[in-house]
């Protein structure tokens, strides 16, 4: 038996980037825009103003009882009818789905393309053996179809099944559209997970 030959400092590097990558789970195929910053925090602290009919307590600090300032009505329907309710569930759907349109960074699919949303990525599908991280640099038209895809050095992986699937996936991207920008580079990065 040979004795088995160093792993170089490059391999290293290679085996620990795929091992955190296989650890951290991909929640998601939906593709992440690295360029958006996260809004979650600016939406903790949105101010909600009080109801239109809200009477605050007033606090005395004299046992007696003194009259209220205000008095304060009740109207003579004051259960909700079923229309005010579907509007409600309405609205209420529509924020749920603009909020949950939000940045996934466990996604398998980025993207950094600044100032575009992305209107279709292509889900990966792992029809190779190996896994692998993919960058394909893409360039964008004003139109928002990608018109040049090639490989980028800073990909982990150097088979061509892996190539040839992202290469493919990153000309079917569209995105949308910038009468501005007659063409506009950007990246795609596509997590391959192995069979």
């Amino acid at each position: 038996m040979e004795p088995e030959e160093e792993p170089t400092e490059e391999d290293i590097k290679a085996i620990e980037a795929l091992e955190n990558r296989n650890n951290a789970k991909a929640e998601t195929n939906d593709a992440f825009n690295e360029t958006q910053k996260a809004k979650h925090f600016a939406q903790a602290y949105k101010t909600i103003a009080p109801p239109e009919d809200y009477v605050p307590k007033t606090n005395t600090s004299s046992n007696e009882s003194a009259p209220a300032r205000k008095t304060y009505e009740i109207p003579e329907v004051s259960s909700l009818n079923s229309e005010e309710l579907s509007k409600f569930s309405k609205v209420n759907d529509l924020l749920k789905k603009q909020q949950s349109d939000g940045n996934n960074s466990k996604s398998s699919i980025r993207y950094s393309l600044l100032n575009r949303k992305k209107i279709h990525i292509p889900i990966p599908v792992y029809l190779c053996e190996v896994d692998g991280k993919i960058v394909v640099n893409i360039t964008v038209n004003a139109n928002g179809k990608v018109v040049d895809a090639y490989v980028n050095n800073s990909s982990t992986s150097n088979n061509a099944c892996l190539m040839e699937h992202a290469i493919d996936y990153a000309k079917r991207s569209r995105f949308t559209p910038d009468a501005a920008k007659e063409s506009q580079i950007g990246t795609i990065t596509f997590f391959f997970i192995g069979k």
